[in-house]
């Protein structure tokens, strides 16, 4: 799907907040009159947040020079055109250390691989980690893993924040599926983080175990999260100007609304 058809279902559906893609998948080099008519119509639409996430798994973190080089200018790219695309954030994943590495070394070339793009880029968006399913050499999955990889940008990328995924919480071990378990992963990320680190929420139901470390997205109400866990996300106060994506499966408008109007009910309830 193109950026102007992605804003347009976007406008169809009531959404105030879109994710997109930095280019679509057979154009990697969109012209850049086509990004700013698109910044200019999301802008007149009235969509208010625009996240771009990135396109590839990054190798940030990786100890092979020229791997990690070519994912480093891979990201700085996306950047140019988040930037370009008049993006509000971009959500970028850990990625994994290499085997026979370390976290500490992976946490390390991870953030100065951030900070080199950001520089080459000239790039002024923010750029907020994502949770991951985990396991293996992945990083991100428990939040003392996304925090330590705040923590090595934060002081000298202000502008770093988080977004946490429900499904990859889930299968990272945190039982989001009750008003309980969704609070105390909420106030384990404050503690980590900070209250104010949280910046966008990818709202998604999943078909994983618990503790599973597998990526199933899933439609709300047919997987294992149920409603309760998300309804303590979506009412509470702290997060009322917070973007929520839903990155349920793509099987259509009607199952994107009935996956939007599940949400909505539940942060009007």
């Amino acid at each position: 799907m193109g950026f102007d058809a992605a804003l347009k279902e976007a406008v169809a559906l009531g959404c105030a907040s879109l994710q997109i893609l930095p280019y679509p998948r057979h154009d990697p080099h969109p012209n850049p009159s086509h990004l700013a008519s698109f910044n200019a119509a999301r802008r007149a639409a009235g969509v208010r947040v625009l996240l771009v996430h990135s396109r590839f798994v990054p190798s940030l973190a990786s100890s092979d020079p020229q791997r990690r080089r070519r994912s480093i200018e891979h990201l700085a790219h996306e950047l140019e055109l988040a930037t370009a695309l008049g993006a509000d954030s971009y959500v970028i994943h850990g990625g994994a250390y290499s085997e026979g590495s370390s976290l500490d070394e992976g946490v390390r070339l991870f953030s100065e691989s951030i900070l080199e793009a950001v520089q080459r880029s000239s790039c002024d968006v923010p750029l907020l980690i994502e949770n991951v399913p985990g396991g293996g050499r992945r990083m991100g999955g428990p939040l003392e893993e996304v925090a330590r990889l705040y923590d090595a940008l934060k002081p000298r990328a202000p502008s770093m924040a988080v977004c946490l995924d429900t499904a990859h919480a889930y299968a990272a071990g945190y039982d989001c599926s009750t008003i309980e378990g969704a609070l105390k992963f909420i106030a384990r990320a404050h503690r980590l983080m900070g209250f104010d680190a949280i910046k966008a929420f990818h709202l998604n139901d999943t078909r994983a175990l618990l503790n599973s470390n597998r990526e199933n997205h899933e439609h709300w109400g047919k997987g294992r999260l149920g409603s309760e866990g998300l309804k303590a996300l979506l009412t509470r106060d702290e997060f009322s100007a917070v973007a929520g994506i839903l990155e349920t499966p793509k099987d259509g408008p009607e199952s994107d609304r009935a996956n939007l109007a599940f949400a909505r009910a539940l942060a009007s309830a």
